[in-house]
């Protein structure tokens, strides 16, 4: 019997298993996936071009996570920051730099920073202007989120992006300050190549097993049973599946000690990815990230990998990425997602005649929405799932945006190991801002 369970081979479970590989302690990692990473990992498809499952940037504020990305031997590439707004899905011409609420030619006068704030609506509008909420806030982040932003809470816009950018800069006139340059860090051979380094590099061989599902857990016994009927005895359980799994593994809503009903919610999306052969257009050519609000184009961010690494589209060849949200009441297929992202980027001069590869995953839980009320839920469950040995961390076992990049999530999974055996603080998840 292992001492350690891992559930999911994403950062999380990785970053354990790293953990207990330095400290000698038996453990074993399963997944259901074919492949390690989560949903941090890569897609080459049968065209040659490598999708990331989302627009992934890769920061560090962690010497832990430094050293796991050096012994991973996985050479980065070094990105210029270049992110722009879409305004309007009419063409190039409604393109704005980022950040938006920078690039204003005179202050808004509907501004109310002291007045109470109940909600990500009342932080928008209050802090930014009845206008750029309008235009931006309101609708970009209903798409990103897939929910009304009066059920959401405001407070992790005031903590740090992946940089050491806050996650909402301020206001500000364009031209009023040089915008600050920016780069960020890119694994050769997509984001998932880093996950796969870490596992070759740091984990001994046989540690992971792949396409192998946790189906329950007998939280009493500390038993797992797997998909081919096995079953996994432990003394501790680092999981990553859905709190929402982990909670059901407990009983489910209105189990002892936990709240009555799950309103815990996630955005749905699929990744649309289309791969074009000869140069970009101008209007894509030198972006790295474009975000638009405007409800009439169907994905929230488009991402361009080939500007992240060439390799990711090969030679005279470009890709880009697309995250198109399920929002409330939709019915969209994989299909129509495809096909409407395709029309949309016509208006950028990305023409169909040059589509090589159209590439589409859906991915049933893209974020954990911070709505209000979630933390009350949150550490219910967990208090009793940690009263069982089990450890629910990463992006949707610890169903905690503000503290879930891939830096986090792997630290996440190293406190969590540290806090089973001695009762280590786990202030990566529980208090991201010190960070």
């Amino acid at each position: 019997m292992p001492t350690f369970l891992i559930v999911g081979a994403g950062p999380t479970g990785l970053g354990a298993a790293v953990r207990l590989t330095e400290l000698g302690i038996d453990h074993v990692v399963v997944d259901a996936g074919d492949q390690v990473g989560g949903m941090a990992t890569s897609v080459r498809d049968e065209h040659g071009f490598t999708w990331d499952l989302g627009g992934h940037v890769l920061h560090s504020h962690f010497a832990e996570f430094d050293r796991a990305v050096d012994a991973s031997g996985v050479k980065m590439n070094d990105v210029a920051r270049n992110g722009w707004v879409w305004l309007e899905g009419s063409g190039p011409q409604s393109l704005v730099p980022t950040p938006i609420q920078q690039q204003l030619a005179e202050m808004p006068t509907d501004l109310y920073p002291d007045a109470p704030l109940h909600n990500l609506a009342d932080y928008y509008r209050n802090n930014f202007g009845g206008k750029l909420f309008d235009e931006f806030f309101g609708p970009y982040n209903y798409k990103m989120w897939t929910a009304p932003l009066e059920d959401i809470d405001h407070e992790w816009t005031s903590l740090r992006s992946g940089s050491a950018a806050p996650n909402v800069p301020r206001l500000g006139l364009a031209g009023s300050a040089p915008a600050a340059a920016g780069s960020f860090p890119y694994p050769i051979g997509g984001t998932g190549a880093l996950w796969q380094g870490v596992h070759d590099q740091l984990l001994e061989p046989g540690t992971v097993r792949l396409r192998t599902r946790v189906v329950d857990v007998d939280v009493v016994r500390r038993v797992a049973t797997l998909d081919d009927g096995s079953t996994v005895g432990y003394d501790h359980c680092v999981s990553s599946a859905p709190l929402t799994t982990a909670w059901g593994w407990l009983g489910g809503a209105g189990a002892e000690g936990t709240a009555e009903r799950n309103s815990l919610c996630a955005s749905r999306i699929y990744a649309v990815g289309l791969g074009y052969r000869g140069a970009a257009p101008e209007a894509l050519a030198d972006k790295t990230w474009l975000y638009c609000p405007d409800l009439g184009v169907p994905w929230y961010r488009a991402t361009m990998l080939n500007n992240y690494d060439p390799a990711n589209a090969g030679d005279g060849r470009w890709n880009v990425l697309c995250e198109v949200p399920l929002l409330p009441g939709q019915t969209l297929t994989a299909d129509d997602a495809v096909r409407r992202t395709e029309e949309s980027l016509r208006a950028l001069g990305a023409e169909s005649a040059y589509v090589v590869s159209r590439f589409v995953r859906e991915v049933p839980m893209g974020y954990p929405v911070p709505t209000l009320g979630r933390d009350d839920i949150v550490r219910t469950v967990d208090e009793r799932l940690r009263a069982h040995g089990i450890h629910s961390r990463g992006r949707f076992g610890g169903w905690r945006y503000e503290s879930s990049n891939q830096d986090y999530g792997y630290m996440q999974g190293r406190e969590a190991v540290d806090n089973a055996l001695s009762g280590t603080p786990e202030d990566v998840y529980w208090h991201p801002d010190r960070f």
